[in-house]
């Protein structure tokens, strides 16, 4: 029999009290309540009631997580795969008012990317209203008036954004989400309640649905066996693996393309939680505050919001007596390019929560520490470790933990013990409604302090004051496209900026600044904008602060790369506007017409300007088309030049998508003719990051390239199939041995050996060319009467250390490495190898290609011993007579961003098809 809901009559009935014959209008025995006019004062609640019944009604037919799995979420041995995830979405939305699930595309291996979004069934009858609430609060559209500012306060919504799973591996979040969907779509607490009249809650349950699906095929594959929660021996994600979380600014791949779209294009979040797992060994979960340094541009109440929330989440799960919560470690409150971090600069609550993993769902076992123990000296292992012993076995168990002390930011340290996958869930679980309890009670306050920071970031940008401890004051960025090396990675540079929500300008009448003069099209990036912050920092350099522990202690390094200056990483110069723009300054938005190319046709063919890797694009489409393309190097104010003898619909093609200029350009010069080389890339099974964004550069950029696994290389005979064999950065002792673990299936398990390696030196010395880059260089000199040393490797780590920082690079132009490339430029350096030539055989030849200058070598970020990279080679080609090597200390195409070196790696590919 249907009754009238307990919480609708509560309701009717509780803020005032009805009269008698008023109660009698609530009928048992029935689905709905008779309203007759004398009751027209009850009309809101009415209203109330009816959302709060159909709610209540479609949550009877909404299964359980358990009933609709099979399995209740955490369970151990138990995964429920994105796909059938989002089918669990889709069924609760079409059966809640409380629930909506959008696909807002395809993945970059086809799955569907979805957002849920979650509220109260009244928000959601008005989503689009609220919506143009927070764009508002975000001042979309210009500065709300009063009235408007008013309304924000007052009918705005907590606007939250939680992103999971973005880690594949860290597979708990995706689990937990489900359970999550479900009681806000099914529970009626007056907790519950609060959160979804106060909050909107965007929900991304995969940040990397292909990865996820991965992940849990590979689980179930091998549950059972002794290889059952042990590591994959290929990335998690087509190209970039753990560095989708490295994405965020570049917004290479589609996932953060999209994401980036729904955070800074519709619905500007004010918070933003993003959930991962850490390691095996240390504390259970992390919560924000991180740690030290913290950023100059981003607005200090920013860092103070997110304490508060990071510590919400904290005392909730300390309120239900769960240990090894610990905060202000590990992660440091400075760098760019993570996702919630990058919510920072953009005026956003940008929270990180890290769960102690187990593999993937199976059970952990640690040993206890004992209690009273000494603590340990030094900081605890980073992210907590265990993995190997994780991965000998699945039964391991692990060792003991060894940060035990007790204190104020870890008041009750795990021990040990058992830990599973619902241990991860329930975290997790609260965490998330910790969050969304406290943006719902603090929904006002958020709102004024999420308005307050705009405003301030707009004040004083137009001030010129945005961050702190800047020697003279930044009004705006200038780009021209007159001077660059290349306008094509200007114009890219542009639209990189405008899609993390940056208002890029471009003058319509020529202007000067700071004594220098713009012609009408250069770019301009006022900071005076509500993400003028993440402009100023996307463009500047970066000064890492140094944190010392005690006065004499030393400097601790940064947790991940320590630069990202992306006009120097893109080889774009960028002036900053040091007084205000003269009051006469016009401009426009930006049109995107695509990358433009200067061009010549004549008896020959077609002959064009190579001055960056866009270049490259169009020499790939031309070799493609079975066409030699003839590369000469730049000479004088002449840029290098490459031509083609290509037929009409030949260039067509090749300039697909290119607005192709005539220009007045030198006839071809001696140089080298190539044709479309051979290329072989080798992948280890040791999911090696820096291989998949090589992929990406080459699948992106048009070249075509064979994989090549352990046991294609030992089959020798490299030659006849290939001109070039590409080495991505990897030890030399990764590349020979690779993984052994027992959890690790026997195929995949191992290196190239010592047959990988005699058929790579027969492969040089039959005339094929081998590039190696970072780390793999060692590989090569180790091993060949070549004269190269590297330096890096005889300095211990308290002398140099480069985390990442962004350096001034020298190149010679005329080196087959160093066509298209600027004399001068930017390059990565990230703790890889530098090189000092030493005596070599009369019968080869070596040149430096490129070289860290004699001074003034680190340009953006931090560099421990920056004095051993003065005037050492960065770039060695090594010509055997025939074989051919190309060592990269540097990395040219570091995470997909270093455009200012990228058409090194494809000239030195060219290299081994060219002839002179």
């Amino acid at each position: 029999m249907h009754q009238t809901a307990p919480f609708c009559r509560d309701t009717l009935a509780g803020s005032r009290r009805l009269r008698p014959h008023d109660r009698n209008f609530l009928l048992p025995g029935r689905a709905f309540l008779v309203c007759f006019p004398l009751m027209r004062l009850l009309r809101c609640r009415w209203l109330l009631c009816s959302l709060l019944l159909a709610t209540f009604a479609a949550a009877q037919g909404i299964p359980t997580p358990a009933q609709y799995f099979g399995f209740a979420m955490g369970a151990d041995r138990k995964l429920a795969r994105y796909d059938k995830i989002v089918a669990y979405f889709h069924d609760v939305a079409r059966q809640s008012a409380r629930v909506k699930v959008l696909d807002l595309g395809p993945t970059t291996e086809g799955n569907p990317y979805v957002v849920v979004i979650v509220s109260s069934a009244a928000t959601m009858k008005n989503l689009d209203h609220y919506r143009d609430l927070e764009r508002q609060l975000y001042f979309q559209g210009g500065e709300p008036s009063p009235a408007q500012r008013d309304e924000i306060f007052r009918d705005g919504k907590a606007v939250v954004v939680i992103t999971n799973n973005i880690h594949s591996t860290e597979i708990g979040s995706s689990q937990m989400v489900v359970d999550a969907v479900y009681k806000l779509a099914t529970d009626n607490s007056a907790a519950t309640r609060t959160i979804l009249d106060n909050d909107i809650l965007l929900l991304i349950p995969s940040q990397n649905p292909d990865g996820q699906i991965m992940v849990t095929n590979w689980y179930d594959k091998y549950l059972g066996t002794p290889q059952e929660g042990g590591p994959l021996p290929f990335l998690y994600q087509k190209y970039v693996g753990h560095d989708d979380n490295r994405d965020m600014y570049l917004f290479s791949q589609r996932e953060t393309q999209m994401l980036g779209k729904l955070l800074w294009h519709d619905w500007f979040p004010s918070v933003w939680l993003d959930e991962h797992q850490q390691g095996m060994t240390g504390p259970r979960m992390f919560t924000m505050p991180a740690t030290d340094p913290i950023n100059p541009n981003v607005d200090p109440l920013i860092y103070r919001l997110n304490t508060i929330y990071g510590q919400s989440q904290a005392a909730a799960l300390e309120a239900e007596g769960k240990t090894g919560v610990i905060f202000n470690a590990t992660y440091t409150n400075y760098w760019e390019g993570a996702l919630a971090w990058a919510g920072w600069w953009h005026n956003e609550v940008g929270l990180l929560t890290e769960a102690a993993s187990v593999r993937i769902a199976t059970p952990t076992m640690q040993a206890m520490a004992k209690p009273g123990a000494t603590p340990i000296a030094g900081p605890a292992p980073r992210r907590g470790g265990g993995f190997a012993a994780a991965f000998a076995s699945p039964t391991a168990i692990l060792p003991a933990p060894t940060d035990i002390n007790s204190r104020t930011e870890y008041p009750r340290p795990w021990m040990g013990g058992k830990w599973t996958l619902k241990d991860i869930v329930d975290y997790e679980m609260t965490a998330t409604f910790a969050l969304l309890q406290t943006a719902a009670q603090r929904r006002e306050e958020l709102l004024h302090n999420i308005y307050d920071v705009n405003a301030r970031t707009i004040a004083l940008g137009r001030e010129g004051k945005l961050g702190f401890g800047d020697r003279q004051p930044s009004y705006a960025a200038i780009i021209p496209l007159a001077g660059q090396q290349d306008g094509n990675e200007v114009r890219d540079l542009v639209a990189k900026l405008e899609e993390g929500g940056v208002e890029v300008r471009q003058a319509t009448a020529a202007f000067s600044n700071d004594g220098h003069s713009y012609p009408a099209g250069t770019f301009v990036v006022p900071f005076a904008q509500v993400f003028g912050r993440y402009a100023k920092d996307m463009l500047e350099k970066q000064v890492y602060p140094l944190v010392r522990r005690a006065p004499n202690a030393p400097a601790e390094a940064p947790y991940d790369v320590s630069a990202w200056s992306l006009g120097m990483q893109f080889g774009v110069a960028v002036n900053f506007a040091h007084t205000p723009l003269p009051s006469d300054f016009t401009s426009a938005s930006v049109a995107h017409p695509g990358f433009r190319l200067n061009a010549a046709h004549g008896s020959g063919g077609w002959r064009f300007a190579y001055t960056g890797v866009t270049g490259d694009e169009v020499i790939n489409r031309l070799l493609r088309e079975g066409l030699s393309v003839h590369l000469a190097a730049a000479s004088g104010a002449a840029p290098a030049i490459a031509s083609a003898a290509a037929s009409a619909a030949q260039w067509r093609q090749a300039t697909a998508g290119f607005t192709v200029d005539n220009a007045t350009l030198p006839a071809p010069s001696s140089g080298w003719t190539i044709h479309q080389p051979r290329v072989g890339m080798y992948q280890s099974f040791t999911a090696n990051m820096d291989e998949g964004w090589t992929r990406w550069v080459f699948d992106h950029y048009g070249l075509a390239y064979t994989t090549l696994h352990n046991a294609d290389v030992a089959a020798g005979n490299l030659h006849a199939r290939f001109d070039v064999i590409v080495l991505p950065d990897q030890t030399a002792q990764s590349i020979l041995k690779g993984n052994n673990w027992p959890a690790l299936p026997e195929p995949y398990r191992g290196g190239i050996g010592d047959a990988g390696w005699n058929a790579l030196a027969a492969f040089v010395r039959d005339g094929g060319e081998l590039v190696a880059m970072g780390n793999a260089t060692n590989l090569l000199i180790n091993k060949l009467p070549i004269g190269v040393q590297d330096i890096k490797h005889t300095l211990s780590r308290e002398q140099f250390f480069g985390p990442g920082s962004i350096v001034h690079l020298q190149v010679d132009t005329t080196n087959p490495v160093g066509l298209g490339m600027a004399s001068g430029t930017w390059a990565f350096y990230i703790n890889t190898p530098f090189f000092e030539l030493t005596n070599g055989f009369a019968s080869q030849t070596t040149a430096v290609a490129a070289r860290f200058p004699n001074a003034e070598v680190n340009a953006s970020g931090w560099l421990r011993g920056e004095s051993y990279l003065v005037g050492r080679a960065a770039v060695v080609t090594v010509n055997l007579h025939p074989g051919k090597i190309v060592l990269f200390g540097i990395r040219p195409q570091h995470r997909a961003q270093t455009r200012a070196t990228m058409p090194m790696l494809f000239d030195a590919l060219y290299w081994s098809a060219a002839q002179r």
